[in-house]
């Protein structure tokens, strides 16, 4: 494990405190972490014929991620995805939270995870981020107490783990925002074969929010077919799509497959593993950046697709939903894996 300074030019006070950190494997498959939003920055895994590339989208800087509004590996918090009208009851109160959506409100703005200098400390191959979130940040209850665990197995595996604590009735909701492309190159994801294990997705408005039915998932159904099929499928070569995925039923607590994606060209395999109840997949249809990506290049619409493990968009607000609230001194905990191999031709 090493870890380094990231560039800086002053943009914010405390950028000295902003670090890179690296962890690597016995097979040479490597990560690579920051503070600032605790981020998944890179990951460096070999193809079929043991060529190493990046697979997942991100910047060399800091001030790159400063400049990014697509959300780059961060960490999405307190509450991830939308909340319809920025406001949600709890216990009989109205919470109002910041609009950046609109009239909703997305990834908790400004306030968000993604926008915060975690403090880190590491243990073997393992990097443990904590973050303090006080009461009525983002307009949400509860001054909130949170770590991001990430740990890179020697069997390919990227393990993430969210745990929280507050001190009042709140609501939580984490997931990670990383943007695959298996390629390595600065391509689109159309020729990336996927599968999640699902039959049932939310019905969505226009803004992207729940409608409050669940649907069949019909012709947006991925059973390891090519990306591009189902997006020409249903007309949306450029919209793309934007859907929440409702996953088994939690009998216990192991964790289940959200989502398969294979690259046949290099062989690269992604398995998500998860307890959350459901997977929002995004193809990345409004990605834009002006910052230069690990390809050397400004990264574009369709450049990753997103996987992100998470409870429903606006839960809260939302009575098919389960429940997203945590109750004060009770210990929130969630969990993700992103397990990379290769398969033969």
């Amino acid at each position: 494990m090493s870890i380094t300074n990231i560039k800086e030019n002053g943009l914010i006070n405390r950028l000295d405190e902003v670090k890179l950190i690296k962890i690597t494997n016995k097979q040479g498959m490597s990560i690579s972490l920051t503070n600032y939003g605790a981020t998944l920055v890179s990951v460096v895994t070999p193809d079929r014929n043991g060529l190493y590339a990046d697979v997942v989208l991100g910047f060399s800087n800091v001030e790159d991620y400063l400049k990014d509004t697509n959300y780059l590996g961060a960490t999405i918090g307190r509450f991830a995805n939308r909340i319809a009208n920025a406001k949600f009851m709890l216990d009989g109160k109205t919470f109002h939270l910041q609009t950046n959506d609109g009239a909703h409100s997305n990834h908790s703005g400004a306030y968000g995870f993604s926008h915060k200098i975690f403090h880190y400390h590491t243990d073997d191959k393992k990097v443990i981020f904590t973050l303090y979130s006080p009461e009525g940040e983002g307009g949400f209850p509860g001054d909130l107490h949170c770590s991001v665990t990430y740990e890179l197995t020697d069997y390919g595996e990227v393990l993430i783990t969210y745990q929280a604590q507050s001190n009042q009735k709140t609501i939580v909701s984490f997931t990670n925002h990383a943007y695959f492309n298996l390629s390595g190159k600065h391509s689109n994801i159309f020729d990336h074969c996927l599968t999640i294990p699902s039959e049932k997705m939310l019905e969505m408005d226009k803004d992207y929010l729940p409608t409050g039915k669940i649907t069949p998932t019909s012709t947006n159904t991925f059973k390891g077919q090519q990306i591009s099929e189902v997006v020409q499928q249903n007309g949306m070569e450029v919209s793309g799509l934007n859907n929440y995925y409702l996953l088994k039923e939690k009998t216990s607590s192991t964790l289940d497959l959200a989502a398969e994606l294979l690259h046949p060209p290099s062989g690269r395999r992604l398995q998500v593993f998860t307890d959350s109840p459901g997977v929002l997949l995004y193809t990345g249809d409004f990605l834009a950046s002006t910052s230069i990506g690990h390809q050397g290049r400004r990264y574009s619409a369709f450049n990753g697709i997103c996987l992100e493990c998470q409870h429903y968009p606006d839960a809260p607000n939302q009575e098919i939903a389960p429940k997203v609230t945590l109750e004060k001194g009770a210990i929130y905990q969630q969990q993700i894996i992103y397990k990379f191999d290769t398969l033969k031709p």
